[in-house]
């Protein structure tokens, strides 16, 4: 492999909308005296009458021309775990899906996507405003330009399929970063449609769904039992469990793939592949992190959300206290 030989970059762009519930933000100094503000914020999306808890992952360099805005997050934006939900501001953040994977104490591999912001705005009052033609609904969108490499069925818990697909794919960050993408599916309803357009090796737009809820489920209302011998009274508690927690990426739509210059050859796919593959095999026990689009004919739904660049350092742990930058 030709190791210096640089992947093309693919776009990958999202906005989270929706109500801040919590801001875990701070400014620190790394060992060669840079300052940065790292943390996260949790924003609250109601989509389709389930809440959507966005874990939203920021670095951003004092140096920066974002700087003034992570500042403006942290001195005035107000979150519902302080301030009740009914005086939490409701934000727009854009910004872009990453990789975060390490080696863990035991020895094992861990990756997961996550959500970085880059841009973060409050929405106006005519946005709040459900009575306004301007309103903005709450989402959880993400467009993304993808290698499709394969598909499996979904299985529930009697190993039989659902009709559900599992999406093997990835794209590529600035940098030659490969960012894989993990748990993404295609519901039932979509998954005829997107495997008769993208058979593994495809290039193209997608645009996906971030789920992060909780599913609750009502168990059927408890009837009374015959009093036996005993003390005190018997009552009935009618109740709700937590079902499950429902953590995705959904393709709820995307163009056609692409054709001729745009599409990743099988030479750049391989290198894609074994790119990924050594940056797994330079993983060290510290966690690290590695780091818009056409309109066409495609399927599903479509979104536009701006582009977006990458602020934290190759290599920037989202738990190296001090790092040497």
């Amino acid at each position: 492999m030709t190791q210096n030989k640089e992947l093309r970059q693919l776009e990958n762009s999202l906005e989270i909308v929706g109500t801040l519930k919590s801001i875990d933000l701070e400014e620190k100094e790394s060992k060669k005296g840079n300052w940065y503000v790292k943390g996260n914020l949790i924003v609250s999306c109601n989509i389709d009458d389930k809440i959507h808890d966005q874990r939203i992952s920021v670095f951003i360099m004092k140096t920066s021309g974002l700087y003034k805005g992570i500042r403006t997050v942290m001195d005035e934006w107000k979150a519902s775990d302080d301030v009740g939900k009914e005086l939490a501001h409701r934000v727009r953040v854009n910004g872009e899906l990453t990789l975060n994977q390490y080696i863990n104490k035991n020895d094992k591999l861990v990756q997961f996507n996550e959500i970085k912001g880059v841009f973060f705005s409050r929405l106006k009052e005519e946005e709040n405003d459900v009575n306004d033609p301007k309103y903005v609904k709450d989402k959880a969108l993400a467009s993304v330009e993808a290698v499709v490499e394969g598909f499996d069925n979904v299985l529930d818990s009697d190993k039989l399929p659902t009709g559900d697909f599992s999406v093997k794919a990835f794209t590529v960050a600035w940098g030659s970063t490969v960012v894989d993408l993990h748990n993404v599916i295609v519901k039932e309803s979509l998954a005829e449609a997107f495997m008769d357009l993208y058979q593994p090796g495809n290039t193209g737009r997608l645009t996906l769904q971030l789920n992060n809820y909780v599913e609750i489920v009502d168990q059927p209302e408890e009837q009374p039992v015959a009093q036996t011998h005993g003390f005190g009274s018997s009552e009935v508690v009618e109740s709700t469990v937590v079902d499950r927690y429902v953590n995705n990426i959904e393709v709820i739509g995307g163009d056609m793939p692409f054709l001729g210059s745009k599409e990743y050859t099988p030479e750049e796919i391989e290198l894609a592949t074994k790119t990924s593959q050594l940056a797994i095999q330079s993983l060290s026990a510290a966690p690290s992190t590695p780091q818009v689009p056409d309109t066409n004919t495609g399927f599903g739904a479509g979104t536009t959300t701006p582009d977006v660049s990458s602020q934290m350092p190759t290599g920037m742990s989202s738990d190296d206290e001090m790092p040497d930058f």
